[in-house]
């Protein structure tokens, strides 16, 4: 079964492009880091009315919930967080597995 973690989030309003696009790349490092990612997609939002105000997300794919388990802890994960946390406002984190 695929899992699907799928992170949407809000950048603060003085989050300036060039803070934003830095947070995009250090998403997108994360699967050279990571072994556990198995791949990942990341964009910014269209508008959509529902879209609660989120600028932006990701959707990591790990094999299987095991793999999903790895990653949680993983230092370059950690990292992460403690780099992008004084640039985003709100996340929504949704983990969805498939078949």
């Amino acid at each position: 079964m695929t899992i699907h973690h799928i992170v949407l989030f809000k950048f603060k309003p003085e989050t300036t492009p060039e803070q934003r696009q830095s947070v995009r790349d250090s998403i997108n490092d994360l699967p050279s880091q990571i072994p556990a990612i198995q791949s990942l997609i990341t964009g910014d939002t269209v508008f959509n009315p529902l879209g609660h105000g989120f600028d932006g997300g990701v959707i990591f794919l790990f094999e299987n919930v095991a793999k999903l388990d790895e990653y949680r802890p993983h230092k370059a994960h950690l990292d992460y967080q403690a780099f992008a946390a004084p640039y985003i406002e709100d996340k929504l984190i949704y983990d969805i597995e498939t078949a």
